[in-house]
């Protein structure tokens, strides 16, 4: 038997521990995506666990809850635009290969 129960923090605890871990991830998590360095800082599968491991560790208030959708919802976007620029070089590269094989 588990010596240590899965016990979550509960009532303001709860609530001040998630606020601060939100409020941080808030602001690292758009930084850390923003690609000012040629990339992510950390990959969005990071940033997945961090969010789900506070969904599992704590009892989220409505609000928080909130929070934690529109983290997601910014890491679905910052995906999606790595896809799109993928797919725009990918396009540009077949373009650039066969206007030199026209050319040869």
């Amino acid at each position: 038997m588990d010596s240590f129960p899965n016990i979550k923090p509960q009532g303001a605890f709860s609530a001040l521990l998630a606020d601060q871990d939100l409020t941080h991830l808030e602001l690292v998590l758009r930084r850390s995506l923003a690609c000012d360095l040629g990339g992510p800082l950390l990959p969005p599968s990071y940033w997945r666990e961090r969010l789900a491991s506070i969904m599992r560790q704590s009892h989220l208030s409505h609000t928080q809850i909130q929070t934690v959708h529109r983290l997601y919802l910014h890491i679905d976007a910052f995906e999606a635009a790595a896809r799109a620029r993928e797919e725009e070089l990918s396009i540009e590269r077949a373009r650039v290969a066969s206007e030199r094989s026209q050319s040869a």
